[in-house]
């Protein structure tokens, strides 16, 4: 956690904890939801990736109208699949098409069209044409023995058809253009039937880009057809109703050279209880690099094999969080990131790590406050250099695993400007933001807020009283929890407003004895304990669902310390439970607050 830059360096222990999630076999991207007021419904997941990665989703897809449900195939009757409703489409998970083709075909379309023309094959529109030749007004479609035309009366069919995703979107055309009345509106006009749509040319709108629309086919089928949907799934929702699921609740933790049967009792009893997401304990372990590779690429397993082995018993997912480099691979022999010469051989140890633990351990941080100088040799390594590591570590992941979830390191929140010390986060993250292997490179994005002695439901007052003991800490937004919405609005103005955060290290420091964390001593553990609990909640109900996980600082330091003689050490201070393994008032408010 945060202490303030320009004091002494922070003592680093054995190794922190990281919680990492869990995919099933046809695994979801990291938990996500975008809610639309409109119509009271949130995209989910697999279902909100197609949207963000269908152009122009508004006007193709429209709207959410229900949550996802279970349903029968139109096309294979007897099979059912996940699917959830749009105003002109209905999208369903084809779990059989998992890792294919990076999932393109995990969610697919329903053959809308065809159902909603069912028994007027005999129409004259819907009758075989023969042959025309093709050229760039004119297809003729073989598979359904139907054209697709470019016609100024008609409509500009084919240029949409292919403007706005082709067959993967719409299907072949299983009709000619013929005139039909529009239910929603009664007038009548020019339409083309698509196994997954209907085209309506609409000649006097006045932007010729929207004379050409879709029918709200997903809308049409549920209100004709409603024995046949799940009325619950339609009904208007509020945005807390609409939440990805599952949310991460989980603690940093130390799991080497403990007692972890009881780390990890202790953390499924806190972050389990009333959690009615049904999701699993997550724990983020800290695994410093120079503990387990040998320059000649040899790797020490042992400890690392009964950490996970632990946590996979528990039914624990993990998150490991890959810091301090080893001495020959830095250059100057300390622990920081290592020279460019040694990416490399980070990539290696990366790709090791994700070929031993392949759905065991799900989630992998890159690096840990790389701003800051202390975390990194002394300096403060600059964005594109970062960027250049995270590029390293993210391939050789997915090489091993696809299904990893690969989250940006976390910069410490901080103003200080000078290499030897920190650098802003808010800038640091703008400059990893506007680099464009950023975006390919990371499934989320890392971020630590720091709360010090401030409630984190309050904004800096720069202006409020001070005191000897506390003073300066409350003068910016650094020291403030609320740190969150400024890294949100900086994520949406360099285009990264479709990621979701990882709070990878949040937490209140109580009383302790390491200089640069005097701020504890204002912070009682029943003031931890609130702070702490009102934090989840408001990443939960007011971040949702651009914040995605919540991973408190920290569970069982203070055992650890206690155990090298230091029990008031600020990692210590900042634990969920005491010294002796007993709880502190912040371990049972986070077991007994509901965690939807």
């Amino acid at each position: 956690m945060r202490r303030r830059a320009s004091m002494s360096a922070l003592l680093v222990l054995l190794a922190a904890l990281l919680v990492v999630p869990t995919l099933a076999e046809a695994s979801p991207p990291p938990p996500q939801a975008q809610y639309f007021q409109e119509t009271g419904h949130a995209a989910h997941n697999w279902y909100w990736q197609f949207w963000k990665n269908t152009p122009n989703a508004l006007r193709i897809l429209g709207f959410p109208i229900s949550e996802p449900f279970v349903q029968e195939s139109f096309t294979e009757p007897g099979k059912f699949y996940r699917v959830q409703y749009f105003e002109r489409a209905v999208l369903e998970e084809h779990p059989e098409n998992f890792g294919r083709d990076n999932n393109r075909f995990y969610v697919l379309g329903r053959l809308l069209g065809n159902e909603l023309i069912k028994g007027r094959e005999n129409e004259a529109p819907f009758q075989p044409v023969a042959s025309i030749p093709s050229n760039a007004n004119q297809t003729w479609f073989r598979e359904t023995q139907h054209t697709l035309r470019n016609d100024a009366t008609r409509g500009p069919f084919k240029s949409f058809w292919e403007q706005y995703g082709g067959l993967l979107v719409f299907g072949y055309p299983k009709s000619e253009p013929f005139q039909e009345r529009n239910a929603d509106t009664g007038e009548t006009y020019w339409v083309q039937y698509f196994e997954r749509n209907r085209f309506e040319f609409h000649p006097n709108e006045a932007d010729p880009a929207f004379r050409v629309l879709l029918g709200r086919l997903g809308d049409q089928y549920a209100k004709e057809n409603p024995s046949k949907v799940n009325s619950a799934a339609f009904r208007y929702r509020q945005a807390s109703e609409s939440m990805p699921e599952p949310f991460i609740y989980g603690s940093n933790a130390q799991l080497y050279y403990v007692d972890r049967d009881r780390a990890l009792t202790l953390a499924k009893s806190a972050f389990e209880a009333n959690n009615f997401s049904g999701g699993p304990t997550w724990i983020r372990q800290q695994v410093p690099w120079q503990d387990h590779m040998n320059s000649d690429g040899s790797i020490a397993w042992g400890e690392l094999d009964k950490v996970v082995d632990a946590a996979s018993g528990k039914g624990v997912k993990l998150l490991f969080s890959v810091v301090r480099a080893p001495g020959w691979a830095t250059g100057n022999g300390g622990h920081g990131m290592p020279n460019r010469a040694n990416f490399a051989r980070f990539g290696q140890f990366m790709g090791a790590l994700a070929t031993r633990y392949k759905g065991r351990v799900h989630a992998y941080e890159i690096w840990n406050e790389q701003n800051y100088a202390i975390e990194n040799g002394g300096v403060v390594a600059e964005a594109p250099f970062y960027v250049d590591l995270l590029v390293a570590g993210y391939d050789a992941i997915k090489a091993a695993d696809p299904n990893a979830i690969v989250v940006s390191g976390s910069p410490t929140p901080t103003e200080t400007n000078k290499r030897e010390v920190a650098y802003s986060d808010l800038a640091y993250l703008r400059a990893m933001f506007r680099d464009p292997r950023f975006r390919t490179h990371m499934d989320v994005i890392g971020v630590h807020p720091a709360g010090t002695l401030n409630p984190p439901d309050e904004l800096p007052n720069p202006g409020r009283p001070q005191n000897s003991v506390c003073d300066g800490w409350n003068g910016n937004s650094e020291f403030y929890f609320r740190r969150l919405e400024q890294i949100r609005d900086v994520m949406v103005q360099e285009g990264l407003a479709d990621r979701q955060m990882w709070v990878t290290e949040f937490g209140w420091a109580t009383q302790n004895n390491t200089p640069g964390y005097e701020y504890g001593q204002c912070n009682t553990p029943e003031e931890q304990a609130q702070y702490i609990k009102r934090g989840i909640e408001l990443a939960r109900y007011n971040y949702a669902p651009w914040v995605g996980a919540m991973f408190v600082w920290n569970l069982n330091f203070a055992v650890t310390w206690n155990g090298a003689g230091n029990p008031l050490h600020e990692q210590a201070s900042f634990g969920i439970l005491n010294p002796d393994w007993s709880p502190r008032p912040a371990f049972n408010a986070i077991q007994n607050m509901p965690k939807p």
